[in-house]
């Protein structure tokens, strides 16, 4: 750019044929450089912009992506916290005993689901929400359908969302899979535990 306006201020001073052509004395050669020039700076200037402009916007999808993304990876990591979280205590021939996490789920669910009589149990409780770790299980039950919901919402590609739906299958396969099959087939074998949490229990299981 800069050297078309050298070469225009040569071109304008070199001798010309008609002497009404003369720009060299005049004080409109500016003016006849301007009007050469500026249509050149305008398109040069637009396709700059033009190319800021969606390099930003790529710049912006890429950072929404990875919001999304770390948005559902810390879902994950709540979903952790709250199982390891999850404690489960009894007395055993008057002893105090505590399970924390993964074993706290386990055992109740070894419990709750084969070992404890429910006749004895159906004279106490009303429902699944009378039994303490429920309200537990439940917060974890209601993490996972929050992911499950986040990735389907997501702007991700169909192919990260297949990928973190199946990191979540996978979560509830190695980890919950068989303590809420135990509690399930306990709470449809006793209707008096019937309940909106041992409702949503059953759509779970349901659908993993």
């Amino acid at each position: 750019m800069v050297g078309l306006c050298f070469l225009s201020v040569f071109i304008f001073n070199l001798p010309v044929i008609f002497k009404s052509y003369d720009l060299s004395n005049s004080s409109s050669i500016g003016d006849s450089i301007g009007g050469i020039t500026a249509p050149v700076i305008g398109i040069i200037s637009s396709i700059l912009l033009y190319l800021a402009l969606t390099k930003q916007t790529e710049s912006n999808i890429d950072q929404k992506l990875k919001n999304e993304s770390d948005l559902i990876l810390s879902l994950f990591n709540q979903l952790d916290l709250e199982l390891n979280s999850l404690y489960f205590k009894f007395k055993n021939n008057s002893v105090d005993v505590k399970f924390n996490g993964l074993e706290a789920l386990d055992e109740f669910a070894k419990r709750f689901g084969i070992a404890w009589n429910m006749d004895h149990f159906k004279e106490k409780f009303s429902s699944f929400k009378a039994f303490y770790p429920s309200g537990q299980i439940i917060y974890l039950i209601d993490t996972i359908n929050l992911i499950d919901e986040r990735i389907s919402s997501s702007t991700l590609s169909p192919e990260m969302k297949n990928l973190f739906k199946q990191k979540l299958i996978s979560f509830y396969d190695s980890k919950l899979r068989d303590s809420f099959d135990k509690i399930n087939n306990r709470i449809c074998a006793n209707q008096f535990l019937e309940d909106d949490w041992a409702s949503k229990i059953k759509v779970v299981v349901a659908k993993y």
